[in-house]
């Protein structure tokens, strides 16, 4: 049995402060970016333990909300660039009932962590879903994860036990 939280923050009044130092740039992902956006997130995904035991339903699943975010000619993703490489990504649903807005959370790669790029992608993340009408967004994420534990408790968040599988329920 998996323990998963869902995190929640009511985004109306919230300041979010989004990193804007060079050579680091957070914008919206392109349409061409698709693949490195996939890639980026799947190495990032394979150096994080705590998704060890589920990595193939979890490859699936990426891959699955990587063409959903996609099909659009505005893709539902930011990405974090260090200089022109693309460092890290985060999938969103823009949906405003969703159960999970973050489909991917704020995932960086492995060599750029422990920098505060995580929490940069998060804010430019909720950011994002507040452009697009999103209220209260959610992020579901394991309870052992790096993102449970540093990641989506800052900017006021709350919390609850989420019970239904993320990688089933956001739109598949």
């Amino acid at each position: 049995m998996f323990s998963w939280i869902c995190f929640e923050w009511e985004l109306s009044n919230l300041d979010l402060p989004v990193p804007s130092s060079a050579p680091l740039v957070i914008r919206a992902a392109l349409p061409n970016e698709k693949a490195t956006v996939l890639k980026v997130l799947l190495s990032a995904f394979s150096m994080d333990s705590s998704w060890g035991d589920i990595s193939r339903r979890l490859q699936e699943g990426i891959g699955h909300f990587v063409d959903r975010a996609f099909e659009k000619a505005d893709p539902s993703c930011i990405v974090a660039l260090h200089g022109q490489r693309i460092i890290g990504a985060s999938l969103l649903d823009t949906n405003t009932e969703a159960a999970n807005h973050l489909l991917s959370g704020p995932m960086i790669l492995h060599e750029y962590r422990n920098r505060g790029l995580g929490s940069g992608m998060l804010a430019a993340s909720l950011t994002f879903l507040k452009d697009k009408g999103v209220l209260n967004a959610r992020g579901v994420t394991r309870g052992n994860s790096i993102s449970a534990r540093f990641i989506y408790t800052k900017f006021s968040s709350t919390q609850s036990p989420f019970t239904l599988d993320p990688l089933q329920v956001s739109g598949r």
